[in-house]
């Protein structure tokens, strides 16, 4: 079943240097996942206030890329779940663009990223399609 979701952040540049993908499903876990993703923001926007009871956060990190031209975009979400709510899982599509040959980019290192927030269905994991 697809699930529609709200983009909270998408851009090229931020804190994650490795690419990672996240399920966030706390207040606590998201206070932590948004100090490193503002740590090269100065001064840090403060954190998004989320209602967890309500809806999970999902991000998508696709680490420091050499030049701009890249991104990442989550197209679809889609649950997976089965029976047994410890194997639920959400599946995305996400799209990952890198430069074309010749295509004229800035010459600086980028972290590409896209956060949205889905509603709760207690997932414990999240599958690229």
């Amino acid at each position: 079943m697809k699930l529609d979701f709200t983009t909270i952040e998408k851009g090229t540049n931020c804190g994650y240097e490795i690419a990672e993908r996240r399920l966030i499903d706390s207040p606590e876990e998201w206070s932590e996942v948004w100090q490193q993703f503002t740590s090269d923001t100065i001064p840090a926007p403060s954190v998004p206030e989320i209602d967890f009871l309500s809806n999970q956060v999902i991000a998508v990190f696709a680490g420091n890329k050499p030049t701009g031209g890249y991104s990442v975009e989550i197209l679809a979400v889609e649950n997976t779940s089965s029976t047994s709510l410890d194997e639920s899982s959400l599946e995305l599509t996400v799209e990952f663009r890198e430069p074309q040959p010749g295509e004229i980019v800035t010459e600086e290192i980028t972290q590409p990223y896209h956060i949205i927030k889905v509603p709760q269905i207690n997932a414990r994991k999240v599958v690229l399609k």
